[in-house]
């Protein structure tokens, strides 16, 4: 078993390295640094480059057979989410009860599409992040519509490229199936095996954002987040996932370690590092995941560098955050995987009845 996990987390598909696509993202997020730097909002252009980062991941996605589905979607939930987290970050219940309410919404919705599942995730870890970020009224507004404009930016360029190009980035997050999608009050009240997978994962995000809270941690909101990407279909997928995920982010951790120590880098050159690592992120996320991880950390260190947070400090907080949150993923998961597998069965059973 042991072997076989390493082999997959050590395995690359570099059927899916396509620099081309992955150069294409780029330049949005250097806008937004850019002009954040250059008018001294910093913060602000942060913002929006985040923003702009998740939405690039959707040129890789399709829904419904459209390309710029799913990057616009992604953009207007990630806006929302970001709204409602940061007003439920103004107590500990509300936190753990929106964090809990969008991990069910996305362990019911990953089961429809891949595309769908995509757009979820994005609005699930906005929703996390701003709750560590609470705001009321036009602070919660300001921050929302900054990762909307970055987002927008983001599909503008790639939208644009594409069609000056003549070609479009592959779907390597996956294709939306054939035929008529299914509802997602379909596929919560028609399968077991999907409520039960939606219920895992509101306990799992219930649990991790109550562990954040609870340990005051700084930037523990990484527990929850770890905790909603890393969770998988099968108990066998989220242990790969969780484990190449925290060997990543501890390589990331120390490599963002020794050039912030070579370097002691001023804002213009985080900017650069910050557009050096997204472009790798979006260069290796289907092509192995922990080396993935390695990138992602250090584009999330540096950019909250940029935002003035201290980088020593944020690489020992996102490493201990990312142990917590893959152990809480797993461990839930390992604490459902027989109703899982007993949902499964049940359904073979029924469609082996049904069959002419």
């Amino acid at each position: 078993m042991w072997r076989r996990l390493t082999k997959d987390t050590l395995s690359f598909d570099w059927s899916k390295f396509h620099p081309r696509a992955a150069l294409l993202c780029v330049p949005a997020i250097a806008v937004s640094l850019a002009v954040g730097l250059g008018t001294a909002h910093a913060r602000q252009g942060v913002m929006a480059a985040a923003g702009a980062f998740s939405v690039g991941f959707g040129s890789f996605q399709e829904l419904r057979h459209s390309r710029r589905a799913p990057m616009l979607l992604a953009a207007a939930v990630m806006c929302i989410s970001s709204w409602i987290g940061a007003l439920a970050g103004l107590s500990a219940i509300g936190a753990v009860l929106a964090c809990t309410l969008w991990g069910f919404l996305y362990g019911a919705v990953w089961t429809l599409s891949p595309g769908a599942a995509w757009i979820a995730l994005q609005g699930l870890v906005w929703l996390v992040i701003s709750t560590a970020y609470p705001a009321r009224g036009v602070g919660a507004l300001t921050r929302g519509s900054l990762v909307l404009a970055g987002g927008l930016l983001q599909m503008l360029f790639v939208l644009g490229f594409w069609r000056i190009s003549g070609s479009v980035t592959p779907a390597f997050g996956g294709v939306s199936p054939a035929g008529e999608p299914q509802s997602l009050w379909d596929a919560i009240r028609d399968g077991r095996e999907q409520r039960v997978q939606a219920i895992r994962a509101a306990v799992v995000l219930a649990i991790a954002a109550a562990l954040y809270r609870w340990l005051a941690l700084p930037n523990g909101y990484w527990i929850p987040m770890t905790a909603a990407i890393v969770m998988k279909g099968t108990l066998r997928q989220t242990f790969q996932r969780g484990l190449a995920r925290i060997v990543g982010t501890l390589a990331g951790a120390a490599l963002a370690t020794l050039i912030a120590a070579g370097l002691r880098p001023d804002p213009w050159i985080l900017a650069l590092l910050v557009a050096v690592f997204a472009g790798s992120c979006y260069l290796l996320i289907y092509v192995n995941y922990a080396t993935f991880a390695v990138c992602l950390t250090a584009y999330v260190v540096f950019l909250l560098a940029l935002a003035g947070l201290p980088e020593s400090a944020l690489i020992a907080h996102r490493s201990l955050s990312t142990i917590l949150g893959g152990a809480v993923a797993l461990a839930v998961h390992a604490v459902f995987s027989p109703l899982e597998r007993q949902a499964a069965s049940a359904k073979t059973i029924i469609s082996a009845q049904i069959l002419p």
